[in-house]
């Protein structure tokens, strides 16, 4: 249990002083001592290239002269050791532009200012239990990696894992997206819909793909999706089990039809093949649209759960009709 009592190493960067004050005060309520400062993103950067063992989490300013936070986050994401860090940016803008555009730099959470410090030590917690599981998941990598038995050609992930994609701008890890969808304004979710994109038969894909394979093809769906709806100001997420969620701001409802025929033509043009050179046959199926309407930001997984289960009855649907069936109904 050790690793769940470590200290989390914390980077705070904000250009007022009196932040860089508070924000080692407001850390330590919260069992969280070891916090690093600077006023600056060049310094921040600075601080990351000579601190001896890597920051565990960064708490960002969005508003700052020169370099802002959504410039330094997505710097920071690109530096060795940072891909995966818990950032959580701090400012006192709520426009839905401005929290989408730190998700899509590569944000974990957002909090805003004023503080609510009851708020701000759930987000550290939250920030630190993904430092601990992210640890657990390499230990065990390591470890089935280093078995040299058969468990080392299976999967080192379970079907259900919410394997990171990166490399696509409008794709963000599960948790950032969860985070993001509590974060914009009621009048933001109002002008947003939900939909879940299910890869068919991804347990027989999951049987027979190696690691290597299995998360090509997932980069290469969610390329497609990216590719199909990146004039919709969405933002993309894989949620485990085959599923891809989507949040769009579009106001105008989408079209489940077009969007399935789309996305299954760009992967059909791709003519992915096994490592094998086999050819790799993806299907997807994709639910109709979920709107969010609802007064309590309590009941935001209501929402992600009916447009996933849209997504499963499309595809469990194909499944019992003739190809020529498979339209929706």
């Amino acid at each position: 249990m050790a690793i769940l009592e470590a200290n989390m190493r914390i980077l705070a960067v904000d250009d007022e002083p009196y932040i860089l004050e508070l924000m080692p005060m407001l850390a330590a309520k919260f069992g969280f001592n070891d916090v690093t400062t600077a006023s600056s993103g060049q310094l921040a950067l600075d601080a990351i290239a000579t601190v001896k063992l890597p920051f565990d989490c960064l708490l960002l300013d969005i508003n700052m002269p020169g370099m802002d936070g959504i410039e330094l986050c997505r710097r920071v994401r690109q530096l060795a050791g940072y891909r995966v860090t818990p950032i959580i940016m701090l400012t006192a803008m709520s426009e839905r532009e401005y929290i989408e555009n730190a998700f899509k730099a590569g944000a974990t959470d957002y909090a805003i200012k004023p503080f609510d410090i009851v708020e701000l030590g759930a987000r550290l917690r939250l920030a630190h239990e993904l430092v601990i599981a992210r640890c657990q998941a390499e230990m065990v990598k390591d470890l089935q990696a280093g078995s040299g038995n058969s468990i080392a050609q299976l999967p080192v992930f379970s079907l259900f894992e919410t394997i990171p994609i990166d490399g696509i701008k409008a794709v963000i890890d599960f948790a950032s997206f969860k985070n993001f969808f509590k974060q914009i304004s009621r009048a933001g979710l109002a002008a947003s819909h939900v939909i879940a994109i299910k890869v068919d038969r991804i347990e027989e894909f999951y049987i027979c793909a190696t690691a290597a394979e299995f998360t090509y093809a997932l980069r290469e769906v969610a390329d497609a999706i990216n590719d199909v709806l990146n004039t919709s100001g969405c933002l993309i997420s894989y949620g485990g089990n085959g599923l891809f969620l989507v949040i769009s701001s579009s106001a105008a409802q989408l079209s489940a039809t077009g969007i399935e025929a789309d996305v299954q033509q760009l992967l059909d043009e791709k003519n992915l093949e096994y490592d094998s050179g086999a050819p790799l046959d993806l299907e997807v199926s994709i639910g109709n649209p979920v709107q969010p309407s609802f007064t309590d930001f309590a009941e935001i997984p209501e929402s992600l759960e009916r447009a996933i289960a849209r997504a499963e009855t499309r595809s469990m649907t194909k499944r019992c009709l003739p190809p020529a069936a498979n339209d929706f109904r």
